[in-house]
């Protein structure tokens, strides 16, 4: 039933903004702001209805993987572009890199993306303005793994709180809670779909104030 979730909603603004330029005329600054606020608020309110909807079926061993060879790069910009709106909104700056552009392989392309928005969205949301956040796709031919990190400029975590990461509604400082809204599921998710696709996910960080870094490590075909 999740995927009833899941339209895109960028097609369906820029379909409106299309039509209301056609009948009413150029929108006004004050107009696109208001559009901006309501996809960015739109999005999130989707991320969070999938994080309840895919974890108990996740957590149950019931959530169907669709695996197929997809093209690394092409997943992680899709990724990266559904952060976009709120890192432009928080003056964050997003950066890819990649060892290996061409590189392939096997994997469910929805839920790749699905965990990869996570964190990204996780990190855009824990990190101050002007700082940013990376994406780093690194394929380790030798060992046949690849990896997928999410690192940042922001708040960073304790070393008593990296264990309790991936534990369902984790709240590890109420304040940060009432700060950020979320369900708690969001790590907790990418774990277990880490975990489906046969892989794991790591989080490290140097301090509070010195930021994080989250790994997805995969398989990578020999």
């Amino acid at each position: 039933m999740s995927h009833e979730f899941r339209t895109p909603l960028t097609s369906i603004l820029t379909l409106n903004e299309v039509l209301a330029d056609q009948i009413y005329g150029p929108l006004t600054e004050r107009q696109a702001h208001a559009l901006g606020n309501i996809d960015t608020s739109a999005r999130h309110l989707l991320a969070l209805i999938n994080d309840l909807l895919d974890f108990p079926k996740s957590e149950a061993g019931k959530l169907e993987l669709h695996c197929e060879e997809v093209d690394v790069a092409a997943v992680c910009q899709a990724s990266l572009l559904f952060a976009r709106e709120r890192a432009l909104k928080e003056h964050i700056e997003l950066r890819y890199e990649c060892n290996c552009p061409d590189a392939q392989f096997t994997v469910d392309p929805k839920r790749m993306k699905q965990m990869l928005v996570n964190l990204l969205s996780n990190a855009v949301k824990f990190t101050p303005a002007d700082g940013h956040v990376t994406l780093r796709e690194t394929v380790d031919e030798p060992a046949h793994l690849i990896h997928f990190a999410v690192a940042d400029t922001g708040i960073g975590i304790a070393p008593a709180g990296l264990a309790q990461l991936f534990q369902p509604v984790t709240q590890l400082d109420s304040m940060l809670v009432r700060q950020h809204q979320g369900t708690g599921l969001g790590l907790a998710l990418v774990k277990q779909l880490a975990e489906q696709h046969g892989g794991t996910v790591t989080a490290t960080s140097p301090g509070p104030g010195l930021g994080s870094c989250f790994t997805i490590t995969l398989s990578y075909p020999a």
